[in-house]
């Protein structure tokens, strides 16, 4: 609640002080930046929805802080979800509440209206942010900014209880999570595919995601859609209902839908050398999430090294943006392929951090770090094998999308040069790797706050190197940024003072784990 509300309010206040810089101070040059970020939404309709009166403060806002809100809100409730039906089972909280007559309809309604107010205090300090960012500039409606609040707060809640449902199916930690998000990002899918394409609007509409964009009211003009509101507080009531009779038909720790037992069958052959070695074994048990994430890396580089002919056009009308692209005197595309790809990956690579950190600490949670344990092995060693795999499942995402991105390049005529290419990926993997320290320590005290912890410094990092230039904030505050220390290093050469931070946070952080781990008691 704390991690999340603070990035909300961060992000909502950063656009809409920053819309002056960027847009201007006219009416003329507004409408002109209104008419370029259109086009370039059109381009990105996979992030943000279709644009509405962003030639004022508060359309630019909605746009461009209160679309992408949908996505982190989206991770809030899958972790959020999941740790409240598979975290809470698995550590005897649900037996202790069950001996005590509390009824399992009672439970799952007390965890939706937990959520809730917690989803509210969230709310909130991202509507603090829009009045902030505002003010001096431009007045906000209050009734617009409560429409699009409440529609938010609905969404976070609807995807908290469709996680409290899809967990039921899971006897697992990471099953839940696997599967909650499938469904997720399915209903997000359904209303993204609409953007670009509107004889899909019907399918469209069964996605929670889509009755959040029809509300429009925190712009001038905008709209309130109250129909967009009933059916999401109808689906809450209906996800809770079929949560608790779920929950009623199924054994604690149990899944709703559990196969039968099956005999083990006997193995002819010996296993492969390979998982003798201790990386080699943990990365086979990663293998599903190593190769998601580089397939992952992959599909992006085709999408953004594909459309960057349209995209540059595009922003070659944005003054300030175009700046950037003829940095150094490069070609533009070159320097959108070099540049903004390489943010992409940076937000790619965080996101494999958190998914790594999210199974170390479901391998605690679930008993299976007990068991590795009792081999014996000593703790230290454990903290070790996951700073090694993770140095190897980074390398491997990031030779993926650096190598798509190099061929792609090269296909439509805007070959990347090798030295260039090969500067900017390998400083990559420390970069993640700085994500993967904090999460294990994290995961190494408190297994259950690890993903939040690490969620929110992904965002944070995010924002502060977006937007601490615009806003001309000092730059110790920019340095707080891990985006900042990887710096540009495809245009402008690796940033040494930067990698070597990344470095010594990468060392800290998987050591503080190791002596962490040995004063606590594993599963608590």
């Amino acid at each position: 609640m704390i991690g999340f509300g603070a990035v909300l309010l961060l992000i909502t206040y950063a656009q809409g002080a920053g819309f002056v810089q960027l847009a201007g101070g006219t009416p003329a040059a507004r409408a002109v930046f209104a008419n370029s970020m259109a086009v370039l939404g059109t381009q990105l309709f996979y992030l943000f929805p279709a644009p509405f009166r962003l030639d004022t403060l508060a359309g630019f806002v909605q746009w461009r802080a209160y679309g992408p809100i949908e996505v982190m809100v989206m991770i809030w409730a899958i972790a959020a979800g999941t740790a409240a039906v598979r975290v809470d089972e698995d550590r005897q909280l649900v037996d202790y509440w069950l001996a005590a007559r509390v009824s399992r309809a009672r439970l799952v309604a007390s965890r939706l209206v937990a959520f809730g107010l917690a989803a509210l205090v969230a709310v909130a300090a991202a509507a603090l942010g829009v009045l902030a960012g505002a003010a001096g500039h431009a007045t906000i409606d209050p009734g617009g900014l409560a429409g699009k609040s409440l529609a938010l707060l609905m969404l976070i809640v609807v995807l908290f209880a469709l996680c409290l449902l899809a967990s039921q199916f899971a006897a697992t930690q990471r099953g839940a999570q696997t599967g909650a998000a499938a469904l997720l990002v399915a209903l997000y899918l359904c209303d993204v595919v609409a953007r670009s394409n509107h004889s899909l609007d019907g399918l469209a509409w069964i996605s929670p995601f889509r009755w959040y964009d029809a509300t429009t009211s925190l712009a001038p003009g905008g709209h309130f859609d109250v129909a967009a509101i009933l059916l999401t507080a109808g689906l809450i009531v209906a996800a809770g209902v079929l949560t608790a009779l779920a929950f009623s038909r199924r054994d604690v720790r149990g899944a709703l839908l559990a196969r039968p037992a099956r005999e083990a069958g006997a193995r002819d052959a010996a296993p492969s050398p390979l998982l003798s070695w201790p990386v080699g074994r943990l990365l086979y048990r990663q293998r599903g999430v190593v190769i998601g994430w580089a397939l992952a890396s992959a599909g992006f580089a085709v999408f953004m090294v594909g459309t960057a002919h349209s995209i540059v056009d595009t922003l070659k009308g944005v003054p300030s943006l175009r700046a950037f692209l003829e940095l150094g005197g490069a070609d533009p595309y070159i320097a959108y392929i070099g540049g903004f790809w390489f943010g992409i990956a940076e937000l790619l690579l965080a996101g494999f951090a958190v998914h790594l950190v999210s199974g170390w600490a479901a391998d605690d949670t679930e008993g299976i770090l007990t068991a590795v344990l009792s081999t014996p092995r000593h703790r230290w060693s454990v903290v070790a094998e996951r700073a090694a795999a993770a140095v190897v499942g980074m390398a491997i995402v990031v030779a993926a999308g650096s190598l798509v991105t190099a061929l792609v390049a090269a296909a439509i005529g805007n070959g990347l040069e090798t030295g260039a290419l090969l500067r900017a990926s390998w400083p990559l993997i420390p970069f993640g790797l700085t994500f993967a320290a904090v999460g294990a320590a994290a995961s190494a005290v408190w297994p259950r706050a690890a993903i939040g912890v690490l969620g929110v410094l992904a965002f944070a990092s995010y924002m502060l190197d977006e937007f601490a230039p615009i806003l001309n904030w000092p730059r110790w505050v920019a340095d707080l940024s891990v985006m900042q220390l990887y710096g540009n290093p495809y245009l402008s050469g690796v940033y040494w003072t930067g990698l070597w931070a990344m470095l010594a946070v990468a060392v800290a952080g998987f050591g503080l784990a190791a002596a962490l781990m040995q004063r606590r008691e594993v599963g608590v």
